[in-house]
């Protein structure tokens, strides 16, 4: 199946759900929240033990194990608000929908996968591991307190970078089909590239943040505080909008609005 005859499914179902249901819309967010907690922190674990043997070398399996979550998300039709920021404005283009509900959608999916990531990050602070997070995930701390650092200017470049990395994976795994094998080769080539590269993902951050606050105190990680993380937040989301949504939405839109067969 092509891009081009997936896209608009998927955003009918979208805007569908929002106006006549929305609760299964917001259900499916928290779900995109949850999947994301669980697989960060195993991520974040198993890159705290590959540290201990070859230092430096632990953002690898990270990247590998955290792009399992997309595979996850897309397999289980959970709502990722970086996803719809490309499908609305792919959507906008070909006046599926309109600009105005298609940044509401995304400001609807972005507060409940907030939600699914408070509530899992909770229930795994209560684990055995999360427990003894000052041995068993120091490599999540740090990666945390690293981004809280990093500059406004850097934090934007870097989430327009990881939007468009994660939304070339929506787009690879819509044309794999049903072939759920495709699917998953789709995200393990283009997705760890961004979680490698550090580069920044808003949802995902609201799950490093909502970790490291039930597991560690926060005063132990520098700049971790209110108002850093809410620039840390904001920056971040419209970072991912622009190059989500009007980078890879945008151009995808663009091309496919041709009167040739020539769509992707």
């Amino acid at each position: 199946m092509s891009f081009s005859e997936k896209a608009p499914v998927s955003i009918q179902n979208k805007l569908d759900l929002f106006e006549r249901e929305p609760a299964r819309l917001a259900l499916r967010a928290v779900m995109a929240g949850v999947y994301l907690g669980i697989m960060t922190a195993f991520a974040a674990a198993t890159a705290t033990l590959t540290e201990a043997y070859a230092p430096g070398w632990g953002k690898y399996p990270f990247a590998m194990l955290f792009a399992v979550t997309l595979y996850i998300i897309v397999v289980l039709q959970a709502e990722l608000a970086t996803g719809n920021m490309m499908f609305m404005t792919y959507g906008a283009i070909h006046r599926l929908n309109r600009i105005p509900r298609g940044l509401l959608i995304i400001l609807f999916v972005t507060f409940f996968n907030l939600i699914g990531a408070v509530l899992v990050s909770f229930l795994i602070s209560l684990t055995t591991t999360g427990q003894s997070a000052a041995t068993s995930l120091p490599f999540l701390a740090d990666l945390w307190e690293a981004k809280l650092a990093k500059p406004s200017g850097t934090l934007f470049i870097e989430a327009i970078l990881a939007n468009m990395v994660v939304n070339i994976g929506f787009i690879l795994t819509a044309q794999a089909g049903k072939d759920h094998s495709a699917k998953i080769w789709a995200v393990a080539i283009v997705i760890p590239s961004f979680a490698a590269m550090g580069y920044e993902h808003s949802i995902a951050n609201f799950v490093l943040t909502t970790l490291a606050g039930f597991m560690f105190d926060p005063a132990s990680i520098d700049g971790f505080t209110i108002g850093n993380v809410l620039r840390n937040w904001t920056i971040v989301w419209l970072g991912n909008l622009v190059g989500g949504g009007l980078i890879i939405g945008g151009i995808y839109g663009w091309l496919n609005r041709t009167r040739t067969s020539y769509r992707d």
